[in-house]
């Protein structure tokens, strides 16, 4: 494990706040401080869940495109739609009307979602998907 330093404004003044760096079976994000998170499996894919306390509860699943789905929940109420790149990867970002963010990475079929209530779990939820890093297979 490594300690990675991220700028983070979600209180005046701005200050860097450290986040644990660390390389799960399957999935590379860094977590902010007190983040948790537990790998799952299903039948067809690796899942799991990134949650604290009395914050914003992540969940992934590492199989298909969420937000390519034409017939799911969550894109038939989208509110917007945003493209970028992380880390090299694209990545697709589509809020709804219910206040469920879902993160699409195509190119490694991870797909996150979480319910958000306010700015700082979407800031949160932000800040941590901003560092994938990919799916990678345990060695």
């Amino acid at each position: 494990m490594r300690l990675v330093l991220v700028l983070s404004c979600l209180a005046s003044p701005c200050a860097a706040q450290p986040i644990e760096y660390r390389d799960f079976k399957e999935i590379r994000v860094a977590l902010l401080p007190g983040y948790q998170q537990q790998e799952g499996r299903s039948l067809d894919s690796t899942t799991g869940t990134i949650w604290k306390d009395g914050g914003v509860r992540i969940e992934y699943d590492i199989a298909g495109v969420y937000t390519d789905c034409k017939s799911c929940e969550w894109t038939k109420s989208e509110v917007w739609r945003k493209k970028q790149v992380v880390n090299g990867q694209k990545a697709v970002f589509v809020f709804t009307k219910s206040k469920m963010l879902v993160v699409s990475f195509p190119k490694s079929h991870a797909n996150f979602y979480a319910t958000v209530h306010n700015e700082g779990e979407l800031t949160d939820v932000l800040l941590m998907l901003a560092t994938f890093k990919g799916v990678h297979t345990a060695q």
